[in-house]
Formats: C-alpha cells, sequence, structure tokens
C-alpha cells in the first residue's frame, strides 16, 4: 500500500509567532519584534546545551515552517532530529555548521530575520 502523504500544516507558523515565542523562552519583550534586546537574551540550543529550553519547541516549529521537516514533531527536546535539521538550516544560511544555536551568532540572526 502507497503510504499516506503527511498532512499539510493546520496554521501557517509566522516568523511573528517564532519571535513572539522565543521572546517569550528567553525573557525578552514580548512584541513580535525582533532586535537587538531578543538577540541579546537568546541561549545556546544543542543536543548538549539547554536541551530542553522553552526555546527548542519554537525553534522546532520554525525550522518545520521553513522546510526543514527533518526535524520532526515540536516536541522541546533537542535531540538528533534538531541537531540534524539546524546544520541543515545553517548549510543552506551560510552558518558555521555544527548542529547547534550558539547564544547571538548568525544561526540565530538567520533564524529571527536580523541577518
Amino acid at each position: 500500500p502507497v503510504p499516506a502523504p503527511a498532512p499539510a500544516p493546520t496554521e501557517k507558523y509566522t516568523l511573528k509567532d517564532f519571535v513572539t515565542e522565543v521572546q517569550q523562552a528567553c525573557g525578552a519583550k514580548v512584541d513580535g519584534i525582533a532586535g537587538p534586546e531578543t538577540l541579546s537574551k537568546t541561549v545556546t540550543l544543542s543536543a548538549k546545551y539547554n536541551k530542553k529550553h522553552a526555546a527548542v519547541k519554537a525553534v522546532q516549529k520554525r525550522l518545520y515552517a521553513l522546510g526543514y521537516v527533518e526535524v520532526g514533531k515540536a516536541d522541546g527536546e533537542a535531540g538528533p532530529k534538531f541537531t540534524s535539521a539546524v546544520a541543515h538550516f545553517q548549510q543552506d544560511n551560510g552558518c558555521a555548521v555544527d548542529g547547534v544555536i550558539t547564544k547571538r551568532n548568525k544561526t540565530w540572526k538567520k533564524l529571527l530575520e536580523l541577518a
């Protein structure tokens, strides 16, 4: 039997949704607009550091919305799928490819569309 196609996302996860969730997770002023304060509050996210930080789920949803579906279901835990999707995003966006989103680095800037 042919497997059923993956269901389409029921709602679009916008940049503003992502920024708002990151701001809430990192303790920045919540206005849905990324800027220097939002960036200054971001934390390193990886399978080693802050793997269950509140911002992980937002990043998972953002990567999925951007087409990095290998990230899988947003479960709030940075594991192998998270690392793989982050590395793929980094490769496509001219960042250092290590699967780690480091505090205030280019990957955060690209995810928040500040760069």
